[in-house]
């Protein structure tokens, strides 16, 4: 894919995610790889539905440095970093949905287990990595060193944040997380939900992807 649709792409997944209310006003950033050594990135500070691809900010993984005037997403750390040390992953969303944050303020992990859905995009498990102060060079240590080689995680009292080889595998595993997190908060205010038994969740695990 060249810039050009590497930049509409980005726009496209933002007025998505944005549509779908997996991140409000100007909150999470969304970005893509180009190649080996440059990403595109959301903006700073702006609506992810409202964004054009000329927008859309060029920047170096190895530097930082970037093109233009516009600042890029202050979050740009943690992308760059997750890109350095995953070479197959190709994009990343990083949201505010409300289940997740909800999961994340209280510290509680998502459950995957619960539906065959949840194991086969999230996996056994997602982690939770602890807090760091956004924009910091402590959040993107953390989140790469405990993300490790999962595609997902929460974000202690923060959002939410899938990896993918592209686009819309990292938009999927980012509604899919939503979606779990909201069936586990309605079951267990409901009753006490049980995972699906260990036979079923290795069977599930071994599927081919």
């Amino acid at each position: 894919m060249n810039e050009q649709d590497a930049r509409k792409e980005l726009a496209a997944a933002g007025r998505i995610i944005f549509d779908r209310r997996l991140t409000f006003a100007s909150g999470g950033n969304i970005s893509r790889r180009l190649d080996e050594v440059t990403m595109l990135i959301t903006p700073s500070g702006t609506c992810k539905g409202m964004l054009s691809p000329e927008q859309m900010i060029r920047v170096d993984l190895e530097t930082g440095e970037h093109e233009g005037s516009r600042r890029p997403s202050m979050e740009t750390p943690f992308h760059s970093g997750i890109y350095r040390a995953r070479p197959e992953v190709g994009a990343i969303v990083h949201c505010h949905p409300l289940s997740c944050t909800t999961l994340a303020i209280l510290g509680r992990p998502l459950r995957t287990a619960l539906t065959p859905e949840g194991l086969l995009m999230l996996g056994r498990s997602v982690p939770m990595v602890a807090y760091g102060t956004p924009g910091s060079s402590d959040l993107a240590e953390k989140l790469v060193r405990q993300l490790g080689a999962s595609n997902a995680c929460i974000m202690q009292s923060h959002g939410a944040l899938a990896a993918g080889r592209d686009l819309l595998d990292a938009f999927n595993r980012m509604e899919t997380m939503e979606y779990i997190a909201t069936l586990q908060l309605t079951a267990e205010r409901a009753g006490r939900p049980e995972d699906l038994p260990e036979d079923e969740v290795e069977r599930i695990l071994s599927m081919p992807k």
